[in-house]
């Protein structure tokens, strides 16, 4: 049996129920209609008040105090929203110049992309071996390398093959990188990976860099270089005997300083 609840109505303002269709103060809708609402019982109760014990003046101007201020309240809200906004957009079209640089962040997922990956670590004390694991999404380690050893900070560039060798497909892949001195104690180290940037996107109000499918946030950059470009250094074509420069301005390299002929 369902048992529905019904209210007189207050100073003959009938009530309307707002919970079932979305209404009331917390989806937004509404401080304008409810404080229209609340000014019309308020003007019937003043109509309809008993002359000899009218309404006391402090409780209803207490009240419309009340909703002024819950009213920019809301205001102030709204606008703090539509700041926020308008910093994401600025943090997002100042992120956009990462694109195409090459940025390395502490982690321990590194994105294989067209067959390599580079991988930073730095070591807090000289190592008497170094190894780092890379493993793939079923927690098989496919791969181990061997690193250097001297205190600092190392890059190593994994290829994207196997330990038998066979080239493994792009994507994502954990990483650990191992190190222990002469007498096998642990040596500290912090890991980390590099790639260059290929799109950002804020999430949650923080601007994230994508490198591929690996999703780095900005907070945690570490470093911004400029990537490196693939093409080798450009080799200045032969300009035969003329273009040796003997300064005597005769392109025929003959130190002969001829007139041209007349056309």
């Amino acid at each position: 049996m369902d048992i529905t609840e019904t209210r007189s109505p207050v100073n003959g303002v009938p009530f309307v129920d707002t919970s079932s269709n979305g209404g009331g103060l917390t989806n937004g809708t509404s401080l304008a209609e409810t404080f229209d609402t609340f000014l019309t019982l308020l003007t019937t109760q003043l109509q309809y008040q008993d002359p000899l014990d009218p309404m006391d003046t402090n409780e209803f101007t207490s009240q419309l105090v009340e909703f002024t201020g819950v009213e920019q309240a809301i205001a102030t809200n709204d606008k703090l929203d539509a700041l926020i906004a308008l910093q994401n957009t600025s943090q997002l079209n100042d992120a956009v110049s990462y694109i195409g640089k090459t940025v390395s962040a502490d982690g321990i997922v590194l994105m294989l992309n067209d067959g390599s990956s580079t991988i930073n670590y730095a070591l807090g004390g000289n190592a008497s071996e170094v190894n780092i694991l890379i493993i793939d999404e079923q927690g098989e380690t496919v791969r181990t390398l061997e690193g250097k050893t001297e205190v600092g900070e190392h890059d190593i560039v994994w290829d994207g093959l196997d330990d038998d060798g066979d080239p493994l497909e792009d994507g994502l892949y954990g990483f650990l990188v191992t190190a222990v001195d002469a007498d096998d104690n642990p040596v500290p180290l912090v890991q980390g990976t590099a790639g260059e940037v290929t799109g950002v996107k804020v999430v949650d109000g923080e601007v994230v860099l994508e490198i591929g499918e690996l999703e780095i946030e900005l907070r945690k950059v570490l470093t911004i270089k400029q990537t490196a470009s693939d093409g080798g250094s450009d080799t200045p074509p032969d300009g035969g005997d003329g273009s040796s420069g003997d300064g005597d301005g005769d392109s025929s390299g003959d130190g002969d300083n001829d007139p041209p002929a007349d056309s």
